[in-house]
């Protein structure tokens, strides 16, 4: 009879190929044990990232690989596993941490759990999460911190990610060439705004401060020409205001930004002066919204507002908008416009919630940095269109916008700190875990 070599033991060679290879992506070390193995099929041994120097640290490995199928209770976010009896009784006596790593060749999936330490007595159920679980180059500091003795003091582990992208929250401010400055028969912007709204084409993107008024457009052509001196209205070199260290131009050229930013937003935008927020408008009530943007990688959407049932029979229990807090800062010859995202309560998408910060709170316990990150890249993909000037056929007469935005280029950093690696050692990360902030709640 000739020999054979079975299909099962070819969807094993397959999924320890597959393994070795994520292994050997993430810059580790793989020994495979060959035949001889009673329960760990290789051994991963950790390597500094940056001199390439193998660190003596190791840990075992086993691979358990399936066609197809379904496991256990699983569903999009999690599943279960149960060990054998004589496995896990064998990996209790190992003097080195041992992972398991379930391979599934049909979607080429691989989840790992430590089953050294997280499986207690006569337990031999292990629970995966498909989020944080996952077998790839990004679980190198979890898996390094398996074999770190935490009773020998002192003992160091190297950061063992390569490093990740950073985006700055900053957009870089292109002024206008010209600022129109004026005398005005008014003191200050709240006393001229009474005899403003008595006249057509207003706007309100403008200073008034010590009878000086302030505009990046030229008074005499809107309804602001009733709050000037028209024969004092003159155009300047931007740089004679924005640049110039007096406190009073600093603080009437920062209120003048925001002010513009407030009018090439305002389709998109509300602005709340009260605490200084700017947030997604809502369109209609009750009714949840999603907004259109291009990541980094492709476009995509969020959404911005969403409204969530009551548990109780008494309406809409509250919306929740995203916001933010847009600052200007200047640094040296240039400005610049500082993302801050929040979010914004209300009760039907438009009259204020009496208790934002109670629902702000269980919000804001822990911003996890892909969810920041997506907020950040969302908001400056909204600046930066709203300075794009595209006439189309039926706004030929649209005017150009008086603000140009510019992302500031990504900085690559030299080591990653991923979030599962504290998130799994820090013992009060659980109840500081919050809710994504891009999560797809909501009704309507």
């Amino acid at each position: 009879m000739s020999k054979r070599i079975t299909d099962s033991q070819v969807l094993g060679e397959l999924g320890e190929t597959a393994i070795k290879k994520i292994v050997l992506e993430t810059g580790f070390l793989y020994e495979q044990r060959g035949r001889l193995e009673a329960g760990t099929d290789g051994i991963i041994e950790l390597r500094d990232p940056k001199s390439g120097a193998p660190l003596g640290k190791l840990l075992g490995v086993q691979v358990k690989s399936t066609e197809s199928g379904q496991y256990v209770r699983e569903n999009d976010n999690s599943f279960e596993y149960l060990l054998k009896p004589d496995d896990l009784k064998y990996w209790r006596t190992s003097n080195i941490p041992v992972i398991i790593v379930l391979w599934r060749k049909s979607d080429e999936t691989a989840y790992w759990k430590d089953v050294s330490d997280c499986v207690r007595g006569e337990e031999r159920r292990l629970k995966f999460d498909k989020g944080t679980d996952v077998f790839d180059p990004r679980s190198a500091d979890r898996i390094g911190a398996l074999t770190i003795d935490r009773r020998t003091p002192g003992v160091f582990l190297p950061p063992l990610n390569k490093g990740e992208d950073a985006i700055i929250n900053l957009l870089r401010i292109r002024l206008p060439d010209e600022i129109f400055i004026s005398t005005s028969p008014f003191g200050s912007g709240r006393d001229a705004v009474p005899e403003l709204v008595k006249h057509g084409n207003v706007r309100f993107d403008w200073v008034i401060r010590k009878r000086r008024f302030v505009s990046f457009f030229d008074p005499r052509e809107y309804g602001t020409r009733a709050i000037v001196d028209l024969d004092q209205v003159e155009a300047v070199d931007t740089k004679l205001i924005a640049f110039n260290d007096e406190q009073d131009d600093l603080n009437d050229t920062m209120d003048l930004l925001r002010r513009t930013v407030e009018r090439q937003t305002a389709t998109q935008l509300s602005f709340l002066r009260k605490d200084r927020l700017f947030h997604f408008k809502a369109v209609g009530v009750g009714k949840s919204r999603s907004y259109r943007y291009m990541s980094n990688v492709n476009e995509t959407s969020a959404k911005v507002v969403s409204a969530y049932s009551s548990k109780k029979k008494d309406g809409w229990g509250y919306v929740r908008h995203h916001a933010a807090r847009l600052r200007f800062e200047r640094l040296a010859d240039e400005w610049f416009l500082v993302i801050d995202p929040d979010f914004h309560f209300t009760t039907d998408g438009f009259q204020p919630h009496r208790y934002p910060e109670a629902l702000l709170a269980g919000k804001k316990r822990l911003e996890r940095n892909a969810a920041v990150r997506g907020q950040v890249t969302m908001w400056q993909h909204l600046l930066v269109e709203s300075g794009k000037h595209e006439v189309g056929l039926f706004d030929a007469d649209k005017p150009a916008p008086l603000l140009q935005f510019e992302r500031l280029p990504v900085i690559q950093l030299s080591q990653a700190v991923p979030e599962s690696s504290w998130n799994r050692t820090d013992p009060r990360a659980k109840e500081m875990e919050a809710q994504d902030l891009f999560e797809e709640g909501g009704v309507g």
